[in-house]
């Protein structure tokens, strides 16, 4: 009899298990049908997803291809770079050295680093690692990033050409999203913990959390398989290019990944530090991480097109948060050369979401998480996240095309002041280092000390305005703005490097 109960008994929950898997299937179904078509809408080779709820990971796939024309499919042990979503690793680590009794998050820089400077000596003395981690310190938008995009400085050498860097604000007077700060801010968590900020990256998260497919650098992934291969837009066609080698400004974007073992990561923020049993951060320092800490304007426009359901936002620690259908989510995009992606989660939902891709060339990291946050909690309303803002990104591109083709017919048919020959010449930046402006085969060029390589073709604009044309397929092109002193000499040349994408900074080089 008990056997006859027990044989109907399993049979039943056979039975509910099979249609629940079938109802589980089902409802993914949909969702990776919504993925697939997004990824093809935005045109992405590959991206992956993961998803959590209850504090378990329910979802984790791959889509497309590793790299344009070629077989390998992404899947959820793909590795990525994930860019600024380094950020968080970086702001917990300071957390695992506050509740040792280390540091504080109040401590000024200089405590701990006595040689770093910024411009201003009152700054210097005050500036602190909440500043930085906060976005706080008054330095300009990606402000001075240009030092350490695929340069050869190393970390020393960025951190020391700060102290030539104008602020764009004063300390604390509003948030100004910098990843120089965060670096400086990796050197603290070095020489208060005795060891490399990637050693103590590894040791305090990676190897507690089991992520076995996550490094410190992109040095590491020729020893590695099932690697996604970075894409970007190169004369208006989507190409492979380069993994970009952050090591020298690590903290800020240094890591790469899978969404398998982000998982791990989310599900410890969810569990309040804790993974596994295993309690790596005390639930205070979690909470702070996730206080309001820098506004962030929520403009009219944005609420409209954008994000509806959200009335405020602000940065904390590493992350930044704000309302979503009521929801406090907390969130972070990354992005360096050909990918991109997204880490979020809603504590008291216990539900996450990470997105990592393959290419540049999108915004599906901003809209494809909110569709995928609607359906973990369970709203009825079907709203086309990605179809709303691929209108928007288009409606843009085609708006930015007709001012760039209006810009150009204005232009003035204009000759240089000079003889081009008299444009050559030595050009020095404290920020940045050296230019060189030289004549070859006829035509004049500029090279960059700190991008040995790096080669522009310029060309004549109007009055003294040139352009250069960079043999690097990502710098495109950059305007070169050559000013005079009352008696017709050249004193400097002002110019940006794709201030869209690396560096907002509009460097000035003094002729030697």
């Amino acid at each position: 009899m008990k056997l006859i109960s027990y044989l109907i008994l399993t049979s039943t929950l056979v039975v509910l298990a099979s249609v629940s898997s079938k109802a589980q299937q089902g409802q993914y179904k949909e969702i990776e049908n919504y993925i697939e078509e997004a990824r093809k809408s935005w045109e992405i080779p590959g991206l992956a997803v993961a998803l959590i709820k209850d504090g378990e990971v329910v979802y984790k796939n791959g889509f497309g291809v590793k790299e344009l024309n070629k077989p390998g499919r992404v899947d959820e042990n793909t590795v990525f770079s994930v860019a600024s979503n380094t950020k968080a690793f970086t702001s917990m680590a300071v957390g695992i050295l506050v509740q040792q009794g280390k540091l504080s998050w109040d401590d000024p820089v200089i405590k701990h680093l006595p040689d770093f400077q910024m411009y201003d000596p009152q700054v210097t003395r005050k500036v602190t690692i909440r500043d930085f981690l906060s976005h706080k310190s008054g330095l300009g938008l990606w402000a001075g990033d240009l030092t350490w995009w695929d340069s050869n400085y190393d970390k020393a050498e960025v951190i020391r050409r700060i102290r030539f860097q104008k602020p764009v604000a004063d300390l604390h007077e509003k948030y100004i999203y910098c990843n120089l700060g965060y670096l400086v801010v990796g050197e603290v968590i070095a020489k208060v913990s005795g060891m490399t900020y990637e050693k103590f990256i590894e040791t305090q998260f990676f190897d507690p959390l089991g992520m076995t497919r996550s490094l410190m650098s992109v040095s590491g992934l020729p020893n590695m398989e099932n690697v996604a291969v970075p894409h970007s837009g190169v004369n208006g066609e989507l190409v492979p290019i380069a993994q970009l080698n952050v090591d020298n400004c690590a903290p800020a974007a240094s890591v790469v990944t899978s969404v398998n073992d982000l998982t791990h990561w989310v599900q410890m923020q969810l569990a309040n530090g804790t993974y596994k049993s295993h309690k790596i951060l005390e639930e205070s320092i979690i909470e702070e991480t996730r206080k309001p800490h820098s506004i962030i304007n929520v403009s009219k426009w944005s609420k409209e097109n954008l994000n509806p359901y959200t009335n405020f936002s602000s940065y904390a620690l590493g992350w930044r948060v704000f309302d979503f259908r009521g929801e406090y989510l907390v969130e972070h995009t990354g992005g360096l050369d050909g990918m991109l992606s997204y880490v979020g989660f809603i504590p008291e939902e216990n539900i996450g979401v990470i997105l990592v891709t393959n290419s540049d060339q999108h915004d599906i990291q901003n809209c494809l998480p909110k569709y995928l946050f609607d359906r973990l909690l369970g709203v009825e309303e079907n709203m086309d996240w990605s179809g709303k803002y691929l209108k928007i990104n288009k409606a843009n591109k085609a708006r930015r095309a007709e001012e760039a083709a209006k810009a150009k017919a204005s232009i003035p048919v204009t000759t240089p002041t000079l003889a081009l020959n008299d444009y050559c010449g030595e050009y020095t930046s404290d920020v940045y280092g050296t230019a060189k402006v030289y004549m070859e085969d006829g035509k004049l060029k500029v090279s960059l000390s700190a991008h040995p390589g790096f080669i522009g073709d310029i060309s004549h604009l109007y009055y003294n305005t040139f352009t250069a044309k960079w043999n690097h397929r990502l710098w495109k092109e950059s305007n070169m703005y050559f000013d005079f002193n009352g008696h017709g000499q050249i004193i400097n040349f002002k110019m940006a490097v794709r201030p869209d994408w690396i560096d907002t900074l509009e460097y000035t080089f003094k002729k030697n």
